[in-house]
């Protein structure tokens, strides 16, 4: 059909899908440092492509549409003039998060093993309760183990959702709600006239799901309290 494709790979460094990395499947992609990312600069990200004139015109835009940063600028060969091509943005990365980046891609692989044990063990220790857990990946396909969602048989509980990331956190135990369906969101609504039934099943995943601790720094008996936290708080409010 002729359509350009855009991967939104933020949360999938470690991610191939049939034998490809995934940042390689589109005409471009967008990966994620942010500070909660599993590759880190504290902000910022990377895009890649396999088109030379997208890379430039976006080296371009990252930095106020000049043709020419302060590197080139002022080399050992001299100044030289710079051009505005385009309307840019303030988008560059400092020095200092790309040398954090570097040693960050030393770890990859370290954290990703951290990451996937720490997965499994939530999988095997939960199995028992009344949640979905996180479907298996596909055949030739890797995980990016970014985050550990499962979703909640509410139906089978006394508590929602929020109810037991309360309970979780009276606990001490940190979560997260990272897919609130964006039909939900007051700007949507008010803009589009949504309503919570207009899309049922995104409507039904942002009302069950939660993320668990999913750190590479999680020590082993830090899991375990994870994990004797949610199998109390389920257990307990489990429907007879």
């Amino acid at each position: 059909y002729g359509f350009i494709l855009i991967e939104d790979a933020a949360h999938a460094v470690e991610a191939w899908y049939k034998g490809k990395k995934v940042g390689c499947l589109g005409d471009g992609a967008a990966f994620s440092f942010y500070v909660t990312k599993n590759l880190v600069t504290g902000e910022g990200g990377m895009v890649t492509t396999e088109r030379d004139e997208w890379a430039e015109l976006i080296r371009i835009l990252s930095l106020h549409g000049m043709s020419r940063g302060a590197w080139k600028r002022y080399s050992s060969s001299g100044y030289s003039h710079y051009q505005i091509l385009h309307p840019g943005f303030k988008y560059n990365m400092m020095d200092l998060q790309a040398a954090m980046g570097i040693h960050q891609l030393a770890k990859l692989e370290l954290h990703y093993r951290r990451r996937e044990e720490i997965w499994k063990a939530y999988d095997h220790a939960f199995q028992d309760l009344p949640v979905q857990l996180p479907p298996p990946p596909e055949e030739g396909t890797v995980h990016a183990r970014h985050l550990y969602t499962p979703l909640l048989q509410l139906e089978r509980l006394r508590i929602d959702r929020d109810g037991v990331l309360e309970e979780l956190k009276r606990r001490g135990i940190g979560t997260g709600v990272h897919f609130i369906s964006l039909h939900l969101q007051p700007f949507y609504q008010k803009t589009l006239g949504y309503k919570e039934l207009d899309f049922p099943n995104a409507f039904e995943v942002s009302r069950r799901t939660l993320s668990l601790p999913l750190s590479a720094k999680l020590k082993d008996d830090e899991v375990e309290r994870v994990i004797r936290a949610f199998r109390e708080v389920l257990l307990t409010n489990a429907k007879d």
